[in-house]
């Protein structure tokens, strides 16, 4: 059968999704992974219901997953368990697309087909480190998609195509510059040092990839211009993610990339045996390691230019080093402790068996931890109205999506209003946002504890009664 021909390359697919789906079924199940992703989904139906982001709802975030979530949910449905199936599967289409661009350079089914299972086991292991719903997720299908166009072909109009891919990668998250750029900059060298063009004819296809980068920028700064709400979007996008990132620290900073190293151990340990392995060869293969390295540094650099320790962030780097610890897998390679041995079909088949389980196993914790959020849920659907208020205090913000709730203040994600770090870099005016939520006497509010802003915990003590607690520690009051 040809190579990537097209039966072959569904099943591919196919198979890459019902991996991601196996590694991570056990994480479908709970309401809460992570507070994010729980502010991703409340914020995109409400997006559905016709509110506006940064106007109605607040998120650091550009308004790319956002839009995808809406989409999914506009598509499937408001389940979480099917959001997250959908998640699994856009997931496996990047591992696909992967296989594919590692095809184009490589042409080894092995290797592109290793690629592809890395990164889907890089990104289905770990909580904080790709089985939440993230920006990271997202963007990285139109990352490798944007890579997978420019050595398509040698029409130059594939600069702009390219460059309109990263561009809707750039809207759900900044930091996809510095993919596209380590792009644009090999494939620039590649040409020069090929002796193929002078640097003068490369002004068109680099004019040409940031025309269709910028291009989903503009419609969106455009969009809130015509609508009246530019200010609010130039407060979000323009002027609060310069009041974010923190100061860095290189010993944290070191840390934090050395527990992604142990983590993921043995993939960096593919990585970087091809990196340190002798000459190649064959040019293709180095021209792969130039790629893999440019595009690596590159994301470290994005990575780290931060200063925050988030495991999510590391997901970014996952793309470049599967593409290269796939090169691992090729038979010009010597492999190294006779792991080739390992390679053999029934040996391998077995081991793949075994990682398969131990992985998809460690998410059974979120099976029989006990689902508080979706407890309160369910308990508060049957005895609320249509039009009745409820606000979650301090606690768990999945349960505005599971009642299909709208929030009763903007900032959804409950640290924006007790976080001092979030409230200066929006410039939140705290007081008055509390005032807004007590106007509007929600039937219900959820406390953890106790609340930790006074003026807050006063007009509940003062206005409300515990009508049932939760777990302990779980206050679910009701207006009196």
């Amino acid at each position: 059968m040809k190579l990537y021909s097209g039966r072959k390359s569904t099943a591919v697919f196919i198979l890459f999704s019902l991996l991601a789906v196996i590694l991570r079924f056990f994480s479908f199940f709970p309401s809460v992974i992570d507070h994010d992703e729980s502010t991703y989904l409340e914020i995109a139906r409400m997006l559905l219901a016709g509110k506006t982001l940064y106007v109605d709802m607040i998120d650091i975030k550009p308004p790319g997953t956002f839009l995808i979530l809406a989409g999914f949910q506009w598509v499937f449905g408001y389940s979480v368990i099917v959001i997250r199936l959908m998640v699994a599967i856009w997931i496996g289409l990047t591992a696909f697309i992967l296989y594919r661009t590692s095809g184009l350079i490589i042409k080894n089914e092995r290797v592109s087909i290793a690629s592809g299972v890395v990164y889907i086991f890089f990104i289905s292991t770990w909580s904080f480190y790709g089985i939440s719903i993230t920006p990271e997720i997202f963007f990285n299908l139109f990352t490798i998609s944007s890579l997978y166009v420019l050595l398509k072909n040698d029409n130059r109009i594939r600069y702009f195509w390219a460059g309109l891919l990263a561009g809707i990668g750039f809207i759900i998250k900044y930091l996809v510059i510095f993919d596209f750029a380590a792009f644009v900059i090999f494939l620039v060298y590649s040409s020069v040092r090929n002796q193929k063009s002078a640097i003068r004819n490369q002004i068109l296809p680099i004019f040409l990839a940031g025309t269709g980068f910028l291009l989903p920028f503009g419609i969106t700064n455009l969009w809130y211009c015509l609508n009246g709400h530019f200010d609010a979007l130039v407060n979000i996008v323009y002027l609060a993610p310069s009041k974010y990132p923190a100061a860095f620290d290189a010993w944290k900073m070191l840390k934090f990339m050395l527990d992604f190293h142990l983590r993921f151990l043995p993939m960096f340990f593919f990585f970087y045996y091809v990196l340190i392995a002798k000459k190649w060869r064959n040019e293709e293969l180095r021209n792969t390691r130039r790629l893999g390295i440019l595009w690596s540094v590159m994301a470290l650099v994005a990575v780290l230019i931060a200063g925050k320790t988030f495991g999510h962030y590391t997901i970014q780097l996952m793309l470049p080093v599967s593409l290269v610890a796939g090169l691992f897998f090729h038979p010009g390679l010597a492999m190294p402790f006779k792991m080739n041995r390992l390679l053999e079909r029934n040996t391998g088949l077995a081991i793949m068996v075994i990682l398969i389980l131990s992985v998809s196993a460690m998410k059974l914790e979120y099976v029989f931890k006990k689902d508080v959020p979706r407890e309160i849920a369910a308990y508060l659907e049957p005895r609320l109205k249509p039009g009745d208020v409820i606000y979650t205090g301090n606690y768990h913000h999945i349960i505005y999506y599971l009642l299909q709730k709208d929030s009763p203040t903007k900032y959804v994600h409950r640290s924006l209003l007790l976080g001092d770090h979030h409230i200066k870099a929006l410039n939140i005016n705290v007081e008055e946002e509390f005032r807004h939520i007590m106007a509007q006497r929600p039937v219900y509010i959820i406390v953890q504890k106790d609340y930790p802003d006074v003026m807050m915990r006063d007009f509940i003590h003062e206005n409300y009664s515990v009508e049932k607690e939760f777990d302990g520690e779980v206050y679910l009051y009701k207006l009196k």
